[in-house]
């Protein structure tokens, strides 16, 4: 989606950049005669055209992820927020597969995060829950081994953080400053915007002085708006106890975002041991 240029925008200097998202965040795909869409789905999937009856189909940024900075400090991505904690979670499980025991581990990689997460594979739906069920059931568990086993068990939603921004310093926490590389972020909102208690922050400090891991605590102004994730609606859906805690990064949200390179590898030492603790 190419951006007016600023000398064709004579409004820009007063008012900013204004977008309007019927008129001005159309992509340009090509310029060749295009097939119809269906026919662009059957040539990508091999499918003949009269068998494609619907589709979920979204446009992403395809330029791969880069290292950047003097000394390759930065990490800078598409979609980071939130794929980074799914690569890592994958990872945690594989780091930490040999000394699980008879622990269930379990990774839910949610859809529709970012507009609500209502349904059938979002947060706020029973999916996780049916899932722990059906577990439970395969094991033959009575309904006081389920109640135990929440009561023992932790969930870490594992969402991106926000960095302080060097430009923007006056939108964040001055007591709560949250640095590139200096560590994965444990998140804490009075309101629960964020799941985290005193008893699931407690864990995951005990988790991270084990591993060496550095951990850093982001508090949002209370002036400002604070962003969520889905740890309320997992928590309020499974009656589990709930950590949010993710990586720190800069330019949430945009088409390029920005994380230290040093910071996935402490979160991936905490995540393999809390799934071991």
């Amino acid at each position: 989606m190419p951006q007016l240029a600023i000398h064709l925008d004579g409004n820009i200097r007063e008012s900013g950049l204004v977008l309007n998202k019927q008129r001005h965040m159309v992509p340009v795909w090509g310029l060749d005669p295009l097939p119809s869409f269906r026919q662009y789905l059957s040539d990508q999937t091999g499918a003949a055209e009269a068998d494609i009856l619907s589709w979920d189909v979204m446009a992403h940024d395809l330029c791969p992820a880069s290292l950047g900075g003097l000394n390759e400090e930065f990490l800078l991505a598409s979609r980071i927020d939130n794929q980074l904690s799914c690569f890592l979670a994958a990872r945690a499980i594989e780091q930490a597969a040999t000394a699980l025991g008879s622990a269930i581990p379990i990774i839910a990689l949610f859809d529709h995060e970012e507009v609500g997460s209502v349904s059938t594979t979002g947060a706020a739906s029973p999916l996780v829950a049916n899932l722990v069920a059906q577990i439970a059931d395969r094991f033959g568990a009575t309904p006081g081994d389920v109640s135990f086993s929440r009561s023992t068990s932790l969930v870490v939603s594992a969402d991106g953080a926000h960095a302080t921004h060097p430009n923007y310093p006056d939108r964040h926490e001055p007591d709560h400053q949250i640095g590139l590389n200096a560590g994965p972020v444990l998140k804490v909102n009075a309101n629960q915007r964020y799941a985290t208690d005193a008893y699931s922050a407690a864990r995951l400090r005990l988790a991270a002085e084990r591993v060496g891991a550095p951990l850093q605590t982001f508090v949002s102004r209370t002036d400002l708006a604070c962003g969520s994730t889905i740890g309320p609606a997992t928590a309020g859906e499974l009656g589990i106890d709930v950590v949010d805690v993710g990586c720190p990064q800069l330019a949430m949200h945009s088409a390029r975002e920005m994380a230290g390179s040093h910071d996935p590898a402490a979160m991936l030492d905490l995540l393999a041991e809390v799934l071991t603790e």
